[in-house]
């Protein structure tokens, strides 16, 4: 989440932490507006699994090149306008395979782990685009679901012709990707989507506390949501008990 020239600018990351917790997403709200400072987690767990995940996505690169399929990576990080024109310019070109896509809609953004030509006709020609994102879990979840749903809809928005499927391939597959239908998802998608920007819009709204969720494993909050769990000396902390 960010700002830029009034604009509250968002990712797959702010929709995943809005699905999971709302409280998350009150928090982020309050850096934007300069009232809360952002939190520096060191974590080397997260440092591990990030580089393996790099690693994961490279052998997959790699098994498409010795395929026969040629990648165009788009250097950066951001989704800054000269990575989203690199980006837009390879797909106008008819790459098989581009890394790292930049693509931008609105206040929406993402990096695509790869976009894949299909050739399925659109603006661009007789092909067009699909995604496909590299993961370690061995099981999709929704997270997973939803963020390649928000980069379908990018994509959709980027070539003018909206993607029938989209794809994740995990570790032990031998690089077979699992298929996920787009049009099977959309609502859910455009559904917290909406809401999202709903809060972002409007505040959060209802009644906040940062109950423990699966989601603080990974939560940079989740330093400051329990220290206030316990200065308030919440039921949460009872060994045991349940949210009922």
């Amino acid at each position: 989440m960010l700002s830029l020239d009034g604009v509250v600018h968002l990712s797959a990351s702010d929709l995943v932490g809005h699905l999971n917790c709302r409280y998350l997403t009150y928090l982020d709200l309050a850096v934007v507006k300069g009232e809360l400072a952002k939190p520096f987690v060191w974590d080397p767990l997260r440092e591990a699994l990030a580089e393996r995940g790099a690693l994961h996505e490279q052998g997959y690169l790699n098994h498409l090149a010795v395929s026969g399929l040629p990648v165009v990576r788009i250097d950066g990080v951001g989704v800054d306008a000269n990575a989203f024109a690199q980006t837009i310019d390879a797909m106008r070109g008819g790459a098989p395979i581009i890394a790292q896509g930049a693509l931008k809609a609105g206040r929406w953004g993402g990096r695509l782990d790869i976009l894949r030509r299909v050739e399925k006709p659109s603006p661009f020609g007789e092909w067009s685009y699909e995604v496909i994102d590299t993961k370690l879990a061995r099981e999709t979840k929704g997270n997973t679901v939803l963020q390649i749903c928000l980069y379908s809809d990018l994509l959709t928005d980027a070539q003018g012709y909206a993607p029938e499927f989209a794809y994740v391939v995990t570790p032990g597959s031998n690089f077979k990707p699992q298929e996920f239908r787009y049009s099977d998802y959309a609502a859910y998608y455009r559904r917290v989507r909406n809401s999202l920007e709903h809060a972002v819009e409007n505040g959060v709204g209802g009644e906040l506390y940062p109950v423990t969720r699966t989601h603080c494993e990974i939560c940079r909050w989740r330093h400051r949501c329990d220290a206030k769990r316990r200065a308030d000396d919440h039921l949460t902390l009872v060994a045991g008990i349940s949210r009922t």
